[in-house]
């Protein structure tokens, strides 16, 4: 990998923060931290070095990941590494209820793909974000790590990936759908439509989170097992051991 990339935040959409905030305690065990400056709007459940971004909006039905972002360091780094790769990419500012991040979009067609991010003011926050858990929460997840994504062409999809990352191309039958970042991963999935398929969180271990869910996880063949959506309102949410 050419620039480093660590799996940063997914921002999840709510149709009520507080209510939100209290399933996400009560039958998930995940502690929201509410937005001082937007407290019926924003939260995050801040998770190791990583954190879901909880955004209310009103006219939402259920519980939807609509993007996600992967933190850089250095901006000419960045620059240079992208004008490398040929990809088509977009800089801007990003203030948001809290701070300021340099923002970059990645142009990619109908390819989901992330937002890069580096938050940059306020200065004290911005040198150590996303922090450390300072705390665990009420259940075993403690951090982000996959970010599955529907990809209507996988192999496009997987050309793009592995251009922004600095990945080589993929030896052999394997596809080269599971992307490895400097932290956390991100999985290609194909499908008839784009967007965000699933979120994946460390756990200790998929049995002590089955036994603190109380009912049992559909595990997957990479180590995935996964909640039924019905508690988390259509939100699709995995867990894996790590």
């Amino acid at each position: 990998m050419t620039v480093s990339l660590w799996l940063d935040h997914v921002s999840v959409t709510v149709p009520a923060l507080g209510d939100a905030v209290a399933h996400l305690e009560r039958r998930l065990g995940l502690h929201t931290t509410i937005t001082p400056a937007d407290p019926d709007r924003h939260g995050r459940v801040h998770l190791d070095r990583t954190y879901l971004e909880i955004s209310a909006q009103p006219e939402q039905r259920g519980w939807d990941a609509s993007l996600f972002f992967l933190r850089f360091e250095d901006p000419a780094r960045l620059r240079e590494h992208l004008e490398a790769t040929g990809l088509g990419y977009r800089f801007s500012e990003y203030v948001g209820v809290d701070g300021v991040w340099d923002d970059v979009e990645i142009i990619a067609g109908d390819v989901t793909m992330p937002i890069l991010v580096r938050r940059t003011d306020p200065p004290g926050t911005a040198a150590d974000w996303p922090p450390p858990l300072a705390r665990p929460h009420p259940g075993p997840a403690h951090t982000l790590a996959s970010v599955y994504v529907e990809v209507t062409d996988p192999p496009a999809a997987a050309t793009r990936y592995r251009l922004l990352l600095g990945l080589p191309e993929p030896s052999g039958p394997d596809p080269g759908l599971r992307m490895q970042l400097t932290t956390g991963e991100v999985v290609l999935v194909p499908a008839a439509r784009t967007g965000i398929a699933g979120i994946v969180l460390g756990v200790g271990s998929v049995e002590e989170m089955a036994d603190y869910l109380g009912e049992p996880l559909e595990p997957s063949g990479d180590g995935v097992a996964w909640l039924d959506p019905e508690p988390t309102f259509g939100l699709r949410l995995g867990f894996r051991q790590g």
